[in-house]
């Protein structure tokens, strides 16, 4: 059971390094700008305030959900999205792709400068945890 639990977060970092090689890639290509960084950003929040809502909604959470919720949800899914559209013919799409890929990369920088916040947003929202 351990392995299947550590492979959620090894499959991130994993999927981390993948998608920040790409966006240096198009960073040198000059294809990522000021405004498909915001969009980034703005998809962020929006899949973990999805999260948090899924928190609010259930009125409880696994005391480890964060660790295993957070990748899937914010990694892990927009990755795997990214990667059957980022070839589309279809321009929206395809542009879509590179934001959800700039996502992935927001998402791990502000993951990495407020790591215990998912944690502390549970005890702020006053959400049971169970182990």
């Amino acid at each position: 059971m351990g392995f299947i639990v550590i492979l959620s977060p090894i499959l991130a970092i994993l999927l981390i390094i993948i998608s920040f090689t790409r966006i240096f890639v198009y960073v040198l290509s000059k294809q990522i700008g000021l405004k498909e960084i915001i969009l980034g950003l703005i998809t962020s929040l929006v899949f973990f305030g999805i999260l948090c809502l899924s928190y609010i909604i259930e009125g409880k959470a696994w005391g480890l959900g964060p660790v295993f919720g957070l990748p899937i949800i914010m990694i892990i899914t927009p990755f795997i999205i990214h990667y059957f559209t980022e070839k589309s013919k279809n321009k929206k799409l395809a542009y879509f792709s590179l934001v959800l890929l700039i996502s992935i990369g927001i998402t791990t920088i502000l993951g990495i400068i407020f790591n215990n916040l998912p944690f502390e947003l549970l005890d702020f929202l006053g959400i049971e945890k169970y182990y």
